[in-house]
């Protein structure tokens, strides 16, 4: 079995591992911003990211190894839109261009490492490793954190109330189409107050052109609130 570094953020640590693990390989865990302590002879590393981790983290990760010409990188985001893609891109090219890899596609990691699952070797497998359906009790715990209702969970994925209300009693819910939805807690955690979310939710923003968090939800467009949050990652209050 193949041994690979995993740089990733402490709170992700144990699933980037478990990412690896399923791909194939041996995974050496280590935070993003000690990843110079290198193992010896391994050559493989996978930088594992959410989409919330700062850009300074991967700037520092890459920094690291930026001499560590053996070092084959692989930078894997669950985060996937043009604007990430491009963020990513800038970074590598600043840090280290050469021998590093930008990947969304988990089956494309393992090729790149040239890492062999032990038994099925497809990609529901590796979304396995990262919680590729959610339990019921996640998906309504995700929905009371964004002070959501059913219809509005339903409306921002485009699909059912009755849906909603079958995975948060029993079945269990795709996580790959939660993604934005998660995010967008992880980040709301980050700058809102649990005691001030119901209120900031519903109250017309001008980030927003005027409209409230939730009208934006409910159509369907999480992935433009997480970008403008983005956008205000200098510490620009909302």
């Amino acid at each position: 079995m193949s041994e690979v570094i995993v740089c990733a953020e402490p709170e992700t640590k144990d699933e980037a591992a478990e990412f690896v693990s399923r791909l194939g390989g041996r995974p050496h865990a280590r935070s993003m911003r000690s990843s110079s302590r290198v193992l010896r002879k391994v050559q493989r590393l996978l930088v594992y990211l959410k989409g919330t981790e700062p850009s300074s983290s991967l700037k520092a990760c890459l920094r690291q190894i930026s001499r560590d010409k053996t070092l084959n990188v692989v930078i894997y985001s669950l985060s996937t839109n043009d604007q990430r893609a491009a963020e990513l891109g800038r970074i590598v090219g600043e840090f280290r261009p050469r021998r590093t890899h930008i990947c969304f596609d988990s089956e494309k990691v393992g090729q790149i490492l040239r890492l062999k699952p032990e038994s099925v070797k497809t990609h529901a497998l590796v979304d396995a490793a990262t919680a590729v359906r959610s339990s019921p009790e996640a998906v309504a715990k995700l929905r009371k954190e964004l002070n959501l209702t059913q219809v509005d969970f339903a409306n921002s994925l485009g699909i059912t109330p009755r849906t909603v209300q079958n995975w948060e009693v029993g079945a269990f819910a795709p996580t790959r189409q939660l993604r934005d939805l998660r995010e967008l807690r992880d980040l709301l955690t980050n700058y809102i107050q649990s005691n001030q979310l119901s209120a900031w939710i519903d109250t017309p923003n001008e980030a927003f052109h005027n409209v409230t968090p939730r009208e934006l939800i409910r159509e369907g467009k999480t992935r433009d609130l997480i970008l403008e949050f983005r956008r205000m990652q200098s510490g620009e209050p909302l």
